[in-house]
């Protein structure tokens, strides 16, 4: 919309631009040429003039030549009865010439005959003066009428040519999220607008039918995947009450952790995809501390038969406003990647007030591999840890405004930063 509304005052001023500059070039042609055909005028008047008093001195020697506001003639060499001729027309050529007598400009004419030099001047101080700012000033407002006219030309002509436009996106931000796209484009016609019009309803009818589809996956995940789950867990739990002797057992071990990474993983994918749908608003609360400390017992059991050991440090106690499921799934995955990818060493773990920091002495990652370690993309092969992990840690991430950042160098470890911003300094900064 902002460029619809700029898009008139460029066009606009491109108009005037244009308007003025041809203008402003006729302008000056205009001047000059006026300027010319005056001084055709001026020479003719002054031939005739010179021509008449020549024909009247053969007649009558002793007629006196031209003396009025504009004219002055003058016969060299002079009779008594003559005007004295002024030195510097004595020796002009026969022909036109411009001269400055006194400090007032003349356009002088010279001819030659029988022995005489007539010379007659034109005074051009008088009338050419006041000619020339008449037209000066005609012509200004004729450049400033033809600016004024090709502006609002300008507008009118924007105004028809992206009215269809403006209406296009006045009907598509008046949509709502479950409008049908078919209800846009019979307001259109068979133009390059309205096939804009018919591609946005058919990608309005894609994006609905692709929130329908995320709608129905997530009914089918809340009742159909969760009560399998619930029923395996409930079944792992009977079997440890009935068979205490196998509590120990590795398979159940592995049957209970899975189901309850996949309930993990099943609440935080419901979650955000409610969350991308723009229904954000939480009153949960989450202790940083106490998640941490479940995921570290959860992963305790990657280290096992390891020559590693895992440490854990909390020197704050932070609280966030969100569900605990997201800050249990981006603190388990670098935790657990920390854990998996070690052989000998420590890997420790920092809470502080404003991150938690997950440090191994590892192997370390590949820097090719590092730079898409959050790629979707990423094989199975180059991936440092579960495909879905890290890539669904960035998109919880993003959600919530956190920062999460791995640095690594080959054969010295991993430092993975996870950073975010507690519930008491939000209350701080809003107050």
């Amino acid at each position: 919309m902002r460029l619809l509304l700029e898009l008139p005052s460029r066009v606009a001023f491109a108009f005037a631009c244009f308007g003025g500059v041809i203008s402003l070039v006729l302008c000056v042609g205009i001047y000059f040429f006026v300027l010319d055909i005056e001084k055709r005028i001026v020479d003719r008047n002054l031939n005739d003039e010179i021509q008449d008093y020549m024909d009247r001195r053969a007649r009558n020697p002793f007629s006196l030549p031209q003396k009025t506001v504009t004219m002055i003639g003058y016969v060299h060499p002079p009779r008594q009865s003559d005007p004295p001729v002024p030195p510097e027309l004595v020796d002009l050529q026969p022909g036109f010439h411009d001269l400055m007598l006194e400090n007032i400009s003349y356009r002088v004419l010279v001819r030659h005959r029988a022995g005489e030099r007539f010379v007659i001047l034109y005074n051009n101080m008088l009338v050419r003066r006041q000619r020339e700012l008449h037209l000066l000033v005609v012509l200004v407002l004729g450049g400033l009428t033809v600016t004024l006219l090709a502006t609002l030309g300008g507008y009118w002509v924007t105004d028809r040519v992206i009215s269809p436009v403006s209406e296009l996106a006045r009907r598509v931000q008046s949509m709502g999220e479950t409008a049908p796209g078919s209800l846009l484009a019979p307001h259109f016609s068979q133009d390059a607008v309205g096939d804009l019009a018919r591609v946005l309803s058919l990608r309005q009818d894609q994006i609905l039918g692709f929130l329908e589809r995320e709608r129905a996956f997530a009914t089918d995940v809340s009742h159909e995947l969760r009560n399998p789950l619930a029923i395996i867990q409930g079944a792992a739990d009977v079997l440890r009450e009935l068979f205490p002797v196998i509590q120990e057992a590795k398979p159940l071990q592995r049957i209970v952790r899975a189901v309850g990474d996949m309930n993990v993983l099943t609440s935080a994918l419901l979650l955000l995809s409610r969350g991308e749908r723009g229904d954000r608003q939480t009153h949960a609360t989450c202790h940083v501390a106490v998640v941490i400390k479940e995921v570290i017992e959860q992963n305790r059991f990657l280290l096992r038969n390891k020559e590693a050991q895992l440490q854990l440090i909390v020197d704050a106690q932070p609280v966030l406003n969100t569900e605990c499921v997201f800050v249990q799934i981006v603190a388990g995955n670098l935790v657990r990647n920390a854990c998996t990818y070690i052989h000998r060493g420590l890997v420790r773990v920092h809470l502080q007030e404003r991150e938690l920091t997950v440090s191994d002495t590892g192997s370390g990652i590949d820097p090719a591999i590092l730079e898409k370690l959050f790629h979707a993309r990423l094989t199975r092969s180059e991936s440092r840890g579960s495909g879905v992990g890290l890539t669904l840690v960035k998109r919880i991430c993003d959600r919530h405004q956190w920062q999460i950042t791995i640095e690594s160098q080959e054969h010295q470890g991993t430092v993975a930063r996870f950073i975010f911003k507690p519930e008491s300094e939000k209350l701080t900064s809003s107050s």
